[in-house]
């Protein structure tokens, strides 16, 4: 009997211990899965950590890259800016310009008109004085003599009159000359003082001599 209850006990300790150990069995089992099941989550953990970094570092090189764009782009358009400032002031320098010289070509054909009428003006008198050159003979008559002479003198003032700043014609108005009875030397000198009043408009305004002017006027 008291073996049987030894054995008896032995067997209940045996299978205590036994049921003990599958416990334990079965606890270090799970707390395997449990462990494994945590390094696959940290393995996976990790990966993910890893694209994380890699797309941050993505984010960040295009974010770098998105920065130099922008910079780039903002010195593009103050150079574009700049380069439009210039322009404008280039299209308003150019404008200034072409006014001016169409200011300049408007006065330059007024002064155009305005010396063509003096040179005819001053044309006219030439001959007038070229005339009296050349009809102020000293053989003439004295009374054919004295009358020139009296438009000589008449010419001369108007022409001092007409060209207050010129001294030679003012000189010429000056000088005296015996109109009433007039003599040899008188109408040699009348003939000269007309003579230099025709050169004088001829030089000064750039006047062709009398034949020339009447062969440019032939056809």
């Amino acid at each position: 009997m008291a073996l049987a209850a030894a054995l008896a006990l032995a067997a209940a300790c045996t299978n205590e211990k036994a049921e003990s150990l599958r416990a334990e069995i079965a606890k270090l089992a799970k707390d395997r899965v449990e462990v494994a099941t945590v390094e696959k989550a940290k393995q996976e953990v990790a990966e993910v950590e890893a694209a994380l970094a890699a797309s941050r570092e993505v984010v960040e090189h295009g974010r770098a890259e998105l920065v130099a764009k922008q910079a780039q782009r903002d010195e593009l358009k103050q150079g574009l800016a700049a380069e439009i400032a210039r322009n404008e002031r280039m299209r308003g320098e150019i404008e200034a310009v072409i006014r001016s010289a169409q200011a300049a070509a408007a006065r330059g054909q007024e002064l155009d008109v305005q010396i063509g009428r003096e040179k005819r003006s001053a044309t006219a008198i030439r001959d007038q004085a070229a005339v009296l050159a050349r009809e102020i003979r000293p053989g003439d008559p004295a009374w054919a003599t004295s009358r020139r002479l009296e438009s000589l003198a008449q010419f001369l003032r108007r022409a001092s009159e007409q060209y207050p700043d010129d001294p030679v014609l003012q000189e010429l108005a000056r000088t005296r000359i015996e109109e009433a009875s007039p003599s040899v030397e008188d109408a040699r000198k009348g003939s000269e003082l007309a003579g230099r009043a025709r050169d004088r408009l001829a030089n000064v305004f750039g006047l062709p001599s009398p034949e020339e002017t009447k062969q440019e006027e032939k056809p």
